[in-house]
């Protein structure tokens, strides 16, 4: 009986460590928009960003507005990003 309960200890611990680590919506958000601002397409481009706001579509899967200030305006662009818990990608769809 001892074993059962450590076992069920041990996997309620580690589930709840595990879910932890994985990023809010809008702390991805902050991270995706830190990245994107450290990227060469948008240094050497001078884009600054005024705001990525991220849903999550299913899965690991979140789509996104992006509104960007350029040299030629104001843009606003839809995003794909997928995030598995750890990393994560981005792509602007046109």
């Amino acid at each position: 009986m001892k074993k059962i309960i450590r076992f069920f200890t041990v996997v309620i611990f580690a589930s709840i460590i595990f879910t932890s680590c994985s990023l809010s919506t809008n702390d991805l958000a902050k991270e995706v928009e830190k990245n994107m601002l450290e990227s060469e397409q948008f240094k050497n481009n001078s884009i600054k960003i005024k705001s990525l706001i991220l849903t999550k579509k299913s899965g690991n899967e979140y789509d996104g507005i992006l509104e960007t200030l350029e040299p030629n305006g104001n843009y606003t662009y839809s995003v794909v990003v997928i995030y598995d818990g750890e990393n994560f990608t981005w792509k602007i769809v046109e």
